[in-house]
């Protein structure tokens, strides 16, 4: 089901609430979280599916925590799709941040390495692609904005292509041709062929 583009009744709503939300008004906070739950848990549940079996965070715990870390930072949103923007970037500093984690605890938390099967050797994990994606997402942004902000709304963020080109209010055709130039990109990025 695509997200409505702003100019819909439900998105001058939500903007509307983000507005008294960034003039101090209490109640608005409240009002904005139950308007716009139903698609940050889509959002995240989208995520969380494509995550490994066995994640310890689930996707109900993951809008919970991006909305503290929303609720706690910048409140100045312009719109649904700057919120929404910062939504799907907290989420992803969330993911990342678990993937480091995972990984510390992974490689010991600080006790002594043991040597792997050969075979296993250069299998990299979930979380491992995880970070790699982060890590360059950066140097993607610097380059091509509007292709990161794809990348994090289809990767971390779990939109599909309609969804995104609605909240971005693009063409579908468009959001595809950056989603598949964005995974070029990255990819020769994370294998080092610049």
């Amino acid at each position: 089901m695509p997200l409505p583009p702003d100019s819909s009744r439900e998105g001058s709503d939500v903007t509307r609430v983000l507005n008294a939300v960034a003039a101090g008004d209490d109640s608005a906070s409240a009002t904005l979280l139950e308007s716009i739950y139903g698609e940050l848990r889509r959002m995240a549940a989208g995520k969380m599916a494509s995550e490994r079996s066995g994640h310890t965070l689930q996707a109900t715990a993951l809008v919970h925590e991006a909305w503290l870390r929303l609720a706690d930072g910048d409140q100045n949103w312009n719109n649904r799709r700057h919120f929404f923007g910062a939504a799907s970037e907290a989420m992803r500093r969330i993911l990342v941040e678990n993937a480091r984690r995972r990984a510390t605890e992974k490689r010991g938390g600080g006790l002594a390495a043991t040597a792997l099967d050969e075979e296993l050797h250069g299998i990299a994990s979930e979380d491992e692609k995880l970070l790699q994606i982060h890590e360059v997402l950066d140097a993607l942004e610097t380059e091509d904005p509007l292709k990161a902000k794809i990348v994090k709304l289809r990767f971390f963020a779990g939109l599909d292509h309609n969804e995104i080109a609605a909240l971005l209010d693009l063409n579908e055709k468009t959001i595809r041709r950056h989603w598949e130039l964005a995974k070029v990109w990255l990819y020769r990025a994370i294998r080092g062929d610049g």
